[in-house]
């Protein structure tokens, strides 16, 4: 059976900003309403006082459970139990797949208004109490019950309509899988992630002092400068000229006090070096963290103190400031895994924002095991995947066969470049230039991102395209056909005709591309970058990952693994898991298979003939940073 569910909920949750956060348990379902669909019979329930454990047993019998945003209704239902999440379809999920990408977080009233029309959007009574102040609990329920009917209906209507397009679009398999992939998610949100407290507290102190006395520094040595204004420090470094509003006395009033006015001057300000870049836009330098590097190499001892601030107010403020905010009872975080937040596909976090944690300052070793002593955190991670997906796309040839003979690509690019081999200190700056590149950069965007010269930059695109040509192919080919099969619009908000490119993915996936004012050309353009990047990122970490994501689910499920062996978080092409030691092996064995069996998936859900091998690393240890490589 069909089960279609929302719910309304408490709104008092004090960590983070959002206010009916299901991991909060001071907060409840205060109204349930479902819709069971079996074999076109259908019956509806909206009810008040229904406890999550009898609606969690419904969910248990549904083939598939239906809802908007239903990851939210799912963690109130299944928070504090270890049993095995029902299969499931989010409309606002399939929205954001079928929008090619641009719908992202859409709400239920944007989609109401979509498939079902004007005459089915609610009023606004409900929100306004919410917006007021009222708690859920507090609305009147006779109000409050029909507005959760009305969603229940509008979910239902939007799920038959979605359902429906994908068969005619041939993408139920892209669906199913990234649905699957949002189970694995809800999957991780309900584990959360342990933190050191008393780690993060020392950590938050230590960075503080080092903070203050590299402030106490600065204002030693330019008591009156704002180190926070960009144009302060222009002036202070390069000089220029500034408007400033003097206090000065212009006369005596009657009664014999001094008369002042604010009269404007020009200050002129000295050079202490020449400038390092162009002007910009606002009519000064830039002073940023590569300009600062600059300087500190030059003995200036101001600019050595405002690189440690801005890194340590990072480190701080950001991180270990940031974590304590979001801490729940028992030292558990819950971050958020967005599947509708980019346009390739890709995953997001926040709350924290787990995809862009550092090595810096130490962070990812708040992240610990829940076990204690007694478990390890575990992170596979896919080697070089996107690559892998530009080799398949672009069906390179030399690439392709570089990966499956294992054949690092940064080393023989760099050897193609200087006649030999690099050394590990000089491959790790190296890869950067061949991501710039496959990332869609020319010259320009390699020079401005690795510091190196134009020469440089032209004979390291040429080596790259010399040896795969079938990537150089695949870069002209999509910019042609984009400019090609542009299809024109007209919008009655904006000036001028519009132009998009419909790009569709192996997997069923598309993108749609619009151009964009060229201030270089003075024209509208697409941008190479994204029609470059969009669809290789997205094949690899927006279909391959979650795909994968899932189906790991369902195999530690299969091995009674998954209520001891915990996902707990997937960061663009790597898995993390707390494990407990006694089941390492078991669970490293079969995580490293599952990932790697990748391409057979490919092929049974997308028939997609995979030409590449897919190397997956273990690492294992006490907390998410000091891991090491797991020996089987």
């Amino acid at each position: 059976m069909n089960l279609v569910i929302d719910l309304e909920t408490s709104i008092k949750c004090p960590v983070g900003n959002s206010k009916a956060n299901p991991m909060w348990h001071g907060n409840n379902i205060v109204a349930s309403g479902w819709k069971i669909d079996t074999s076109n019979v259908q019956t509806m329930y909206v009810k008040t006082g229904v406890s999550p454990s009898y609606l969690k047993a419904i969910c248990d019998k549904a083939t598939l459970v239906i809802g908007h945003n239903i990851k939210f209704d799912l963690l109130y239902l299944y928070r504090g139990t270890m049993t095995k999440l029902p299969r499931v379809w989010c409309t606002q999920l399939a929205a954001y797949i079928l929008s090619g990408q641009r719908h992202m977080y859409a709400s239920l009233d944007e989609l109401t208004l979509e498939y079902v029309g004007v005459h089915a959007i609610k009023d606004d009574k409900i929100k306004n109490y919410w917006k007021s102040g009222v708690n859920t609990e507090d609305i009147p329920e006779g109000e409050l019950i029909p507005y959760l009917e009305a969603d229940v209906e509008n979910t239902a209507a939007i799920f038959n309509t979605q359902f429906n397009e994908c068969v005619e679009l041939d993408i139920l398999p892209l669906m199913f899988t990234q649905m699957d992939a949002l189970r694995a998610t809800i999957q991780m949100n309900l584990n959360g992630m342990k933190i050191d407290k008393t780690y993060v507290d020392e950590q938050r102190i230590y960075y503080g002092n080092v903070l203050s006395l590299a402030q106490s520094e600065a204002r030693d040595i330019a008591p009156d400068l704002d180190t926070a204004s960009p144009k302060q420090l222009s002036l202070y470094y390069f000089g220029g000229t500034s408007k400033e509003m003097v206090r000065e006395s212009v006369g005596f009033y009657k009664n014999g006090n001094e008369k002042f006015k604010l009269i404007e001057h020009t200050v002129v300000h000295d050079q202490r070096y020449a400038p390092i870049g162009e002007v910009g836009k606002n009519g000064y330098y830039s002073v940023d963290d590569a300009v600062l590097q600059h300087l500190s190499k030059a003995g200036d001892r101001l600019a050595d103190a405002l690189l440690v601030i801005r890194e340590t107010t990072k480190i701080k403020e950001t991180y270990y400031e940031g974590l304590n905010t979001l801490l729940f009872p028992k030292d558990i975080i819950y971050p958020n895994l967005n599947h509708c937040a980019t346009k390739t596909g890709r995953l997001s976090s926040t709350h924290p924002n787990l995809q862009n944690q550092t090595d810096t300052g130490d962070v990812k070793r708040s992240y610990v095991s829940r076990y204690g002593d007694g478990g390890v955190i575990m992170e596979l991670d896919y080697s070089q995947l996107e690559m892998v997906a530009l080799a398949y796309l672009a069906d390179d040839r030399q690439l392709i066969d570089d990966i499956n003979a294992g054949r690092d690509m940064h080393r023989e690019l760099y050897k193609g470049m200087y006649g030999r081999y690099p050394t590990d200190k000089e491959r790790k700056p190296f890869k950067r230039f061949s991501f710039l590149l496959v990332y869609g950069g020319g010259a320009t965007t390699l020079m401005a991102q690795s510091g190196c010269d134009r020469a440089t930059a032209t004979k390291f695109i040429k080596t790259f395209y010399t040896r795969y040509k079938g990537v150089k192919t695949y870069h002209e080919e999509i910019v042609k056909k984009a400019n090609d099969n542009a299809v024109v619009s007209y919008d009655p908000d904006k000036s001028g005709p519009q132009y998009t490119y419909y790009h569709n993915s192996p997997t069923g996936r598309h993108y749609l591309f619009n151009k964009y004012p060229n201030e270089y050309k003075g024209d509208l353009s697409f941008s190479p970058t994204e029609l470059k990047n969009w669809p290789i990122q997205g094949f690899a970490t927006g279909d391959v990952v979650p795909m994968m994501v899932g189906i790991l689910l369902r195999k530690l499920e299969e091995a009674n693994l998954s209520s001891s062996a915990l996902l707990v978080m997937t960061v663009h092409d790597s898995v993390v898991l707390d494990v407990p030691n006694d089941l390492v092996y078991d669970t490293a064995a079969l995580a490293k298979k599952t990932l790697e069996d990748a391409p057979m998936y490919m092929k049974q859900y997308f028939g997609i003939d995979f030409p590449c091998k897919l190397g997956v690393g273990v690492e294992v240890g006490t907390n998410w940073q000091d891991k090491t490589e797991y020996s089987f």
